[in-house]
């Protein structure tokens, strides 16, 4: 009977792998497609793009809970409920987004609200494919159907084909509105493949299969390890994701690398053959969780936030991923088809647990990003090598590491009084002994998991409560961390006490705490820089900020002008206006106390009726700007805003983005003239920081004062397709080398 059904299914193995591969890839295409349509309503956040994450894995679970109810029926009523529920979803699509005005200035649970709203039938619907189509491949009469685990590969490696392509492919060639029309079809092309899928086993998928013999009973402790298995990757995945995103750049560009690698390591431990043997995962480990801990614990501040960082970060996760999915793989019920539902189902409650800790517990209880190092210090005891009894050497090299880190920590509670060099924040330009010291140990940890595991939690814990001197404020909330230090800084034989505010490791102001610089403009904003000249050559009266900041751009105020001010982030205002660390907002007078609106620049201006004569763009979700405030849509809302000899000023500057000829682009379609500046102030200007800016005007007003100070015409780039919110392409702007800044 066996050799009759494999002989009349010829086709069942392809046909199987291709819709699990078509399923997958849709899946994990619509992801940054949502994250993209997600931009306008979010400001840009990485705790928007961590939120989508974390909705989508619960739906994940809420797939694959309801393929495991199906599994009750026999595979062919599985099958077929689960096709009437895919059918079900092609009513919600296309996905699209509320218009932003309707929804006003959104939080966490809004954003799952928003998502569950646009995309979750059809993602539940999707979720569930994987382990419907490996239980009706059970039926196929395929030598390989008893085992079906490796499709499962197949499907990541589709998930990982939808990843890359959606920015190397769809993201440059087509705008939102196409890519969701053309997910649509392939979504209708999905349901014809599972119906081939079942019209091919649809005889023996009718019939209850028959129960395994020696089957053994799924035991608690057997769930509990395969969610703790999936928990760690999952949330890993994410507390990467949002400490690059905070650091580098916030779209749903950043998600795709570490969902790529995750799902990477799916393809790997899946397959019939792994590539990869678990020993060697379970030795690299601790020495991932080692030296990922050293780099968050360094001090320089060019070596944590370098593209070298991001690639060994990257690395690491990956290594921690493979490990615990090479041991998901080991543990899987081979045999029982309902045990295949229900291994599937805790994987995806693992999953879900460590999206929502990421996303809505965590920032809650920690004014820190603690997450990520703190998942890869615990995940070590999912190591094998954790639990049994440590050889002598082993026991010797803890001791000799867990000296170390008792040095490392008395020092830093002494005050950081043995590192050689400035020390601002926690943070330093360049390599100190201190780092040395911290690489030096963390080598010395990863000689074994429990050495690490200690090692490194004391490290990390001993080095949260220990909040260094000059730290006067460090706040967290849906829209990242924000610390305010002081640094001291010697100048004309002068020390001079200067206080920063930071998000991330991207400073975003700076006060001199002097009498003499209580009123002066700094750091990106110092008056003989671009944003200088704008104000000499063209004395705006009203002015509209987009990006609060310290508030120094209010030093520009005179007893003729006045300020209005739009942030997105409460807690920024705070520090600026309520907190008495920065003063610019109280020292420096206009013609009225400056105004201050909550929420997104781009929505809130919308609604206004006024009119200004410079309305400036300093909107930075930590290094970068969101897309959205530089789209076609986004100028014309500015332009419908500003008087008719009104300026547009931008604020540019980014480590690795060059956006000036995406708006040279832009500018032309809106027939504007435009200019840019990139300056790099000289050394006496010790307050003062390097930055980029960006202006356009209408055609009647005269630029020529600016090209005085050295601004220039950009010429648009022949071919480059200009930004709207329906299309953005940041990888055509992705530089390598160049201005790194703002820092």
């Amino acid at each position: 009977m066996r050799a009759a059904a494999k002989k009349s299914n010829p086709f069942a193995l392809g046909l199987f792998s291709l819709t699990l591969f078509l399923s997958a890839a849709l899946m994990f295409a619509i992801e940054p497609m949502t994250g993209k349509m997600l931009l306008p309503l979010v400001g840009g956040t990485p705790a928007g793009w961590i939120v989508a994450m974390a909705f989508f894995q619960v739906m994940l679970l809420l797939g694959y809970f309801y393929a495991h109810m199906l599994s009750r029926f026999t595979p062919r009523v599985h099958a077929l409920m689960y096709i009437a529920v895919l059918v079900a979803g092609m009513a919600c699509l296309p996905i699209r987004m509320p218009s932003g005005e309707t929804i006003g200035n959104p939080g966490p649970f809004q954003v799952f609200a928003l998502l569950t709203v646009a995309a979750a039938v059809p993602f539940i619907a999707l979720s569930a494919t994987s382990s419907t189509l490996q239980r009706l491949f059970t039926t196929a009469g395929h030598s390989a159907s008893g085992d079906p685990y490796f499709l499962y590969a197949a499907s990541n490696l589709g998930s990982f084909a939808g990843l890359l392509l959606y920015p190397f492919a769809f993201e440059p060639a087509f705008g939102l509105a196409e890519q969701a029309r053309y997910w649509f079809y392939a979504f209708g092309a999905l349901a014809i493949f599972c119906l081939l899928c079942l019209a091919l086993t649809y005889q023996a998928a009718g019939k209850k299969p028959a129960k395994a013999r020696g089957k053994s009973k799924i035991t608690r402790e057997q769930r509990l390890r395969w969610i703790a298995l999936a928990f760690f990757p999952s949330s890993l995945l994410l507390g990467v994701t949002t400490h690059i995103s905070t650091d580098l750049f916030s779209a749903p560009l950043v998600w795709v690398p570490p969902l790529a690698i995750y799902l990477l390591t799916f393809v790997i431990a899946f397959s019939r053959k792994p590539l990869v043997k678990m020993r060697t995962m379970s030795t690299l480990q601790p020495l991932a969780v080692a030296l990922v801990t050293a780099l968050l614990l360094s001090f320089d501040s060019d070596l944590r936030v370098s593209w070298y960082a991001v690639g060994f970060h990257f690395i690491a996760f990956g290594i921690v991923a493979l490990m615990c999915h090479l041991q998901l793989a080991a543990e899987r019920p081979i045999g029982d088809d309902r045990g295949l539902t229900e291994f599937y189902l805790m994987m995806s409650v693992g999953g879900a647990l460590g999206g929502l800790l990421n996303a809505f517990i965590i920032p809650v209880i920690s004014d820190r990003l603690i997450e990520y190092p703190l998942m890869m210090i615990l995940s070590c005891l999912m190591n094998p090598g954790f639990a049994p009894k440590m050889a002598k050497a082993a026991r010797d090299f803890m001791a000799i590491g867990l000296a170390c880190v008792g040095v490392y920590v008395i020092y830093r509670i002494a005050g950081l009084n043995f590192i050689y060099g400035t020390v601002a924040g926690g943070y330093t330009n360049g390599m100190t002994i201190a780092d040395v010291a911290v690489f030096a140990t963390a080598i010395i940890l990863a000689t074994h998991p429990r050495t690490v595991f200690y090692g490194t939690l004391v490290l990390l814990m001993t080095t949260q409560f220990i909040v260094p001197r000059d730290v006067k404020l460090t706040e967290r909330n849906f829209y990242g961390v924000v610390k305010v230090f002081d640094r001291p800084q010697e100048a004309d034989g002068k020390l001079y006490d200067i206080r920063f505010l930071v998000h991330g490791v991207t400073t975003h102001g700076i006060q001199v705490r002097d009498p003499a610089y209580e009123k002066v403009p700094t750091s990106y904003f110092w008056k003989e820089g671009p944003a200088g000249n704008v104000f000499d050559a063209y004395n705006p009266k009203k002015i509209a900020v987009i990006g609060l900041g310290a508030g120094t751009l209010n030093c520009y105020s005179t007893p003729s002008n006045e300020f209005t001010f739009f942030e997105i982030d409460p807690a920024v205002i705070k520090i600026a206006r309520d907190s008495g660390l920065f003063t610019f907002l109280s020292a420096c007078k206009g013609r009225r106390p400056p105004d201050f609106v909550l929420g997104d620049g781009r929505l809130q201006l919308a609604h206004r009726k006024d009119k200004f004569d410079l309305i400036t763009l300093d909107a930075f979700s930590s290094d970068a700007i969101p897309t959205h405030l530089i789209t076609l849509e986004a100028l014309k809302v500015y332009l419908d805003h500003l008087n008719p000899n009104g300026i547009i000023l931008l604020h540019i500057s980014n480590r690795f983005f060059n956006l000036a000829k995406v708006l040279a682009v832009n500018a032309q379609v809106l027939d504007l003239k435009s200019r840019s500046m990139l300056e790099i102030p000289p050394d006496r200007a010790f307050y003062a920081a390097p930055s980029e800016w960006f202006v356009m005007a209408r055609k009647n007003v005269s630029l020529s004062p600016l090209e005085v100070y050295g601004w220039h015409e950009v010429t648009p780039q022949q071919g480059r397709r200009r930004w709207t919110d329906d299309y953005t392409n940041p990888l055509s702007t992705l530089m390598f080398t160049g201005f790194m800044g703002p820092t």
